[in-house]
């Protein structure tokens, strides 16, 4: 599972940099109208390999906050070497940090196996369904069926979550553009996958990174997830 993420990954990191090629082709012969459209481009790209990356490492994002930060200390020292003691502190303490998290053990979001059984388990008819809770608080959660030849994953119908959840219009646009539909009596998201297109749970798990990255966002959610399996 790893080497096929790892492929996915490379595979769009050879694309952002053949983009980036075409943006600064467009950018030296003045194309402004193709540039924006590279530019777009790009931002999906990025926004992607965010995905995929703290998919592979859940401490991906903090990484990569670290870095961005310490290089713009590094940069707020050349223009104010008056102050460089503090911002040499301020260096030494983010790399200390940064050094911790790269030494910490690499792991997902949630139990790679673990979620990886559930859903195969599913497939093969082993289970009924499975719940993935995101925030146990407000209820909020995913749940996976098959029915009808379909793997269809629902987020918590609107009457059971806590009041503090809710759907504004950037959250739904986010959960279309993904695939979700309101079911037919209105109640709730879900999302349905042909079975006969199944092949591994690398791609219900990249779906399920872009509901946590994309929609709710990490911090939104609880810091351990838990699978909850209905025989």
């Amino acid at each position: 599972m790893d080497e096929e993420l790892n492929e996915i990954i490379i595979y769009y990191e050879e694309e952002k940099t053949r983009i980036e090629e075409l943006l600064a082709e467009c950018l030296q012969f003045s194309d402004y109208k193709y540039a924006n459209q590279f530019q777009n481009g790009l931002g999906i790209l990025n926004n992607q390999l965010t995905i995929l990356k703290s998919l592979k490492d859940s401490n991906y994002l903090k990484k990569k906050e670290l870095k961005e930060q310490i290089e713009n200390y590094r940069n707020l020292l050349s223009i104010n070497p008056q102050i460089s003691n503090y911002i040499n502190e301020l260096i030494k303490r983010d790399e200390r940090n940064l050094d911790a998290l790269n030494n910490q053990e690499v792991m997902p979001f949630y139990d790679g196996q673990e979620f990886d059984d559930a859903t195969f388990d599913l497939v093969e008819g082993k289970i009924q369904s499975f719940i993935f809770h995101l925030k146990k608080t407000i209820n909020l959660y995913l749940k996976f069926e098959c029915k009808k030849n379909n793997f269809i994953i629902s987020i918590t119908p609107d009457e059971q979550m806590g009041r503090e959840i809710h759907f504004p219009k950037a959250k739904k646009r986010l959960l279309k553009s993904i695939g979700f539909k309101r079911n037919k009596t209105k109640e709730y998201f879900q999302l349905k996958l042909p079975l006969l297109s199944f092949k591994d749970s690398q791609q219900i798990k990249i779906i399920v990174s872009k509901i946590i990255y994309e929609v709710f966002f990490i911090n939104e959610l609880d810091t351990e997830t838990t699978i909850v399996i209905h025989s």
